[in-house]
């Protein structure tokens, strides 16, 4: 059995000398008011009188109780324990160790908790870049400063969606009552979006709010929500703008309106509602454009222009200037933001095809029969595999090539799918799935009409543009799905593998892009 300070003190002569008459006088006049059943024990009270475990052994020790008074077997097993001899245990010894005696005596171990290290520094769950977090701060003071309508120019690859997140969680905790409508035009544009809001407020939010997504047929009620973020394709807001009041009432709720992709703010079927949902507003509800290309067309026509003045050409780019970099992407590329990128030439052009005529629209080939084409694009890609390229995507000319592609590719042992606007969700869903899965496989993604936006695969470093273009709109997204640089989970290098001639100006440097437009703000 344990031997404890009640054994101890139940043998001992000296036990009522360590009790405190009050505390005796105290527990009488308990028991003679009913509040106790019956009086403790004397060694019960001399213990409780002891007080806490050191002071316990210190009066023990000090009294001669310890080591005198302990049975002998108790003595030889305490001096086992104090690693002393049968004949070197006395006070002295106790008193060297009152903590180890009192462990003995069944007390508890008296010992200092680990102290916890004061922090140093703390990390953000939800952080920006600090050219991110220069932008935020730069367009927060405009909006503060009354403007309506600004555009975030940000490259793609740099980060737009997660910086306008932060301003949306940021809006969202100073503006309970208000709703946040975030317009894009994509599948996959609105469901990255729903899904970093998700992200973002789940470590920045301070309540719970909806994410209602309006968009791909789905029976959205907006009637009454008057907080969140409403995600919503302007195909669906605009199919519902005959609604008797319905654009109205839902601009009077809505506190600030993001336009993914602004540069379509502009187009003749979605201009007006947007319009009219910022003019409800009470005052007008803020717009912020998000746009890695500020413009629509390669020479700056009268889009161009409508653009930049639709947004009052208010443009908050980022600001690299603070590390001695005029050109944002030279700099975002030189800190591993963004891939540095190589320019192929794909197969002969036809002849004209050429930026420079002012023409937008697509040339409906690339000048090379279809064999011809399906071995430019086919060798280019096996070369790309050939060179240790685990993540490719294959921009097609069209829906047919892309399936004989992906076939033709399988064929010869590399895994391939194709997708394109007529994919079934799930086949395509899966065939994304798998692209993105961390195998060390090569995989290759062939695709039209498809994942120009929206669509994130920082595994990519390389990109065939195989197929024909006048917008430096379009070439700009295809080109950036395969630049994510290693800060944001990519690759040092990309490779990008074009029939656009790479030595038009803006078509062969993405920092000569980013800067394309700015005559026109």
């Amino acid at each position: 059995m344990t031997y404890t300070i009640f054994d101890l003190l139940r043998t001992s002569r000296r036990t009522s000398s360590f009790v405190d008459e009050r505390v005796l006088r105290a527990i009488g006049r308990l028991v003679d008011g009913g509040h106790v059943r019956q009086a403790p024990s004397d060694a019960v009270i001399a213990a409780a009188c002891l007080g806490d475990p050191i002071s316990a052994v210190r009066r023990l020790a000090e009294a001669g109780v310890l080591p005198g008074e302990l049975p002998d077997e108790q003595r030889r097993d305490l001096s086992a324990r104090l690693s002393l001899g049968p004949n070197q245990l006395d006070s002295k010894a106790i008193l060297a160790n009152p903590s180890a005696v009192a462990v003995f005596l069944g007390l508890p171990e008296v010992r200092a908790s680990a102290a916890a290290q004061t922090p140093t520094h703390a990390t953000p769950a939800y952080g920006l870049f600090p050219h991110q977090r220069r932008a935020v701060v730069r367009a927060r003071k405009l909006l503060r400063l009354g403007r309506t309508r600004l555009l975030l120019h940000m490259p793609t690859g740099s980060g737009k969606t997660r910086t306008t997140m932060s301003m949306v969680a940021d809006y969202l905790r100073e503006n309970e009552g208000r709703v946040v409508l975030w317009f894009a035009s994509t599948r996959e544009l609105l469901d990255q979006a729903a899904r970093e809001f998700h992200k973002a407020w789940s470590l920045l939010g301070d309540r719970p709010v909806p994410i209602v997504s309006a968009w791909g047929g789905q029976d959205a009620d907006l009637t009454d929500l008057t907080d969140g973020l409403i995600v919503a394709s302007l195909q669906t807001v605009h199919a519902r703008r005959s609604d008797p009041g319905f654009i109205p009432a839902l601009g009077r709720r809505v506190g600030l309106i993001v336009f993914d992709e602004a540069h379509q703010a502009v187009a003749r079927t979605y201009r007006s509602v947007v319009e009219q949902l910022s003019a409800a507003g009470q005052p007008v509800t803020p717009i912020i454009g998000l746009s890695a290309t500020p413009g629509r067309t390669f020479l700056g026509g009268r889009s161009d222009e409508d653009l930049a003045e639709f947004f009052e050409h208010m443009k908050v780019e980022l600001d690299t200037a603070a590390e001695g970099a005029d050109n944002p992407v030279a700099y975002l590329i030189r800190q591993g933001y963004l891939a540095e990128p190589e320019f192929r030439l794909l197969g002969d052009l036809p002849e004209d095809d050429d930026p420079d005529s002012g023409d937008d629209d697509e040339p409906d080939d690339i000048g090379l029969d279809q064999d011809d084409y399906m071995q430019e694009v086919l060798g280019a890609t096996l070369q790309l595999v050939s060179e240790s390229h685990r993540r490719i995507i294959v921009f097609a000319a069209s829906v047919q090539l892309a399936h004989s592609l992906a076939a033709s590719l399988r064929a010869v042992g590399v895994l391939a799918d194709a997708v394109d606007g007529t994919t079934a969700p799930e086949l395509r869903d899966t065939a994304i799935r798998m692209y993105k899965s961390p195998a060390p496989i090569p995989r290759v993604l062939v695709n039209y009409g498809v994942l120009t936006t929206g669509f994130d695969a920082p595994q990519t470093s390389a990109v065939v543009i195989a197929r024909p273009t006048r917008s430096l709109v379009l070439y700009s997204q295809m080109v950036g799905r395969g630049i994510r640089g290693p800060k944001a989970g990519g690759n040092r290098k990309a490779v990008v593998v074009t029939v656009v001639d790479p030595a038009v100006p803006a078509f062969g440097s993405i920092a000569a892009a980013f800067t394309h437009w700015e005559d026109l703000w």
